[in-house]
């Protein structure tokens, strides 16, 4: 399978269409999914709504994860997938929040990192193997598929 969960946060602030954009998360997450709302403040002490998309099935994680499209899987092997895994065998994404709400998914660069959908994938990897490997692996076989 190669992936045990994801989760999809999105930080939103009182301008926000709410709606909207907890409309693109539930697609972006797919089936399987539990959304929650968290009433917060920003660093500055403005009013914010954290939208969070929980997958904890192992085929709707890898299911979420093929929804990012061929572009996308495509740009994390051409630029290297080591830089977005962690310690924690946590691959991490931000995908620009202007295109998912338009239905496109693409990585977020430069300012648009600000308000991105913050995605977390939990890597399947046991002892002897490299997690980076595990997701390169992965990778291949949906752009195959």
């Amino acid at each position: 399978m190669s992936l045990h969960s994801a989760v999809w946060r999105v930080h939103c602030s009182a301008v926000d269409d709410i709606a909207l954009i907890e409309s693109a998360l539930a697609w972006l997450a797919g089936d399987g999914v539990e959304l929650t709302r968290e009433k917060s403040k920003s660093y500055h002490g403005a009013p914010q709504l954290i939208l969070e998309a929980s997958i904890t099935k192992k085929r709707d994680a890898r299911d979420a994860f093929v929804r990012l499209g061929k572009q996308t899987l495509e740009e994390l092997l051409h630029n290297g997938i080591s830089s977005h895994i962690d310690e924690n065998k946590i691959l991490h994404l931000r995908i620009d929040i202007d295109d998912l709400v338009q239905g496109r998914v693409r990585m977020a660069r430069g300012v648009e990192r600000k308000m991105a959908a913050k995605g977390r994938f939990k890597i399947e990897s046991y002892p002897g193997e490299k997690p980076e490997t595990v997701i390169v692996n992965l990778i291949e076989e949906c752009l195959e598929s």
